[in-house]
């Protein structure tokens, strides 16, 4: 009889608390429909050929024109004389000499790639070609390897690892697709991506901490660009590297500070970075747990901000590089609203189709979308050379359906 007693007991404490976490649960959604109910309903413009030539015109527009020389340091494309002094051949010696600086001219041409793989009868396709065909032969590739390869002292870390990570997710692209352009400039960058992927692995078993800015060396933005690339080419390997990573780095973490976003010239979210991330690395049932530890609720005031507009305008009129765009809008916060409304798509597909949060993360999504779409041509050169191209990555998104696990 006693431990009958007992049995009945335990029972009885578990039915209570079973009931209490259903009663909160049921709470919360109730708050969270009440929460999307109050969210405008917006519809970014139209996703169509329109809309598709108006950002291919951005990489096209650049890709061909040479970075200024006082972009970098190094001596990727500037001879450092008694003035600086193009390096002699070089549209035959680099491949990504274009649109502002490196990385810039590697993520516009993954645009373009990522255009015509899905629209090949675009009406600037020949184009598109015309730029892959003169900018990644094997002398352009072999120029590129010969730089990085070379490089030592504080040159070392050029480019890594934003630069490298949007190499890997162009090279991932191409791979993938199946046209005989495509297959000819991706063996020629292969040596390139090979090289590229082993830096990135050994870069990241080497962080002790993560680098959590809103900027380019943000350790879960960029291994999820990376996580791109492996999924087109079935590189397990870095696949595995980036998952085993971000579980060391992120997995334990709670209550991002939300409140401290955005800081001025940032053009990605910490907090939905990381968020992003870890929905691709967990399966649905555990990253619904670690979300609820990492984000505020989504009908809190913690959250709130992330569907408020962004003040692009005021306070500032000086970009990262300190170059002055007086009267412009800075190009970063505008950026922004394209990486926080991917990173909040990233976050629905990977919590459980069931889980109430979905529509009021995808209703984010759209708000975000149509806020950076509304600003898009108002950031001058400073925004056109890769503004399109993360507004092309939400785009993307929206058509690739659920995220593979």
């Amino acid at each position: 009889m006693r431990v009958t007693g007992k049995i009945l007991t335990v029972c009885a404490v578990w039915a209570i608390g079973a009931a209490t976490l259903a009663a909160a649960q049921g709470t919360d959604q109730a708050k969270i429909a009440d929460y999307l109910n109050s969210l405008p309903t917006v519809k970014p413009p139209e996703y169509n050929e329109a809309t598709r030539l108006a950002l291919a015109a951005n990489p096209l527009g650049c890709e061909d024109h040479p970075h200024a020389s006082m972009r970098f340091s190094s001596d990727y494309l500037w001879k450092r004389q008694d003035k600086p002094q193009l390096a002699e051949d070089y549209e035959h010696h680099r491949a990504f000499y274009g649109c502002l600086d490196w990385h810039s001219g590697v993520n516009s041409m993954w645009m373009m790639i990522a255009l015509i793989k899905k629209d090949p009868t675009i009406a600037v396709a020949p184009g598109i070609k015309n730029v892959l065909e003169s900018h990644l032969q094997k002398s352009n590739v072999d120029g590129e390897m010969d730089f990085f390869t070379h490089l030592h002292g504080v040159g070392a870390d050029f480019e890594k690892p934003y630069g490298y990570a949007w190499l890997l997710k162009l090279y991932g692209e191409m791979k993938s697709w199946d046209d005989p352009d495509g297959k000819r400039a991706a063996a020629a960058l292969e040596p390139m991506a090979t090289w590229f992927a082993k830096a990135f692995g050994e870069y990241l078993r080497s962080l002790n901490y993560p680098v959590r800015l809103g900027l380019h060396p943000n350790t879960a933005l960029d291994m999820g660009f990376v996580l791109d690339y492996t999924a087109n080419t079935h590189d397990t390997v870095l696949e595995s590297t980036i998952r085993d990573t971000a579980k060391r780095l992120f997995g334990n973490d709670k209550h991002c500070p939300t409140s401290s976003e955005p800081v001025f010239a940032d053009f990605a979210s910490p907090c939905l970075a990381e968020a992003a991330l870890m929905g691709r690395v967990l399966s649905p049932d555990a990253y619904a747990k670690w979300l609820d530890d990492f984000l505020p609720p989504v009908y809190s005031e913690e959250f709130a901000l992330y569907g408020k507009d962004i003040d692009a305008v005021h306070g500032n009129n000086r970009d990262t590089t300190g170059t002055d765009e007086e009267g412009l809008p800075n190009a970063h916060l505008i950026g922004l609203n394209f990486q926080r409304a991917a990173d909040l798509e990233w976050i629905a597909k990977g919590l459980p189709a069931s889980d109430p949060r979905v529509p009021a993360y995808r209703r984010l999504a759209e708000i975000n979308a149509k806020q950076g779409y509304d600003k898009i041509g108002q950031a001058g050169y400073l925004g056109t050379h890769w503004l399109a191209t993360y507004a092309l990555m939400y785009e993307n998104l929206l058509e690739e359906g659920s995220a593979k696990k």
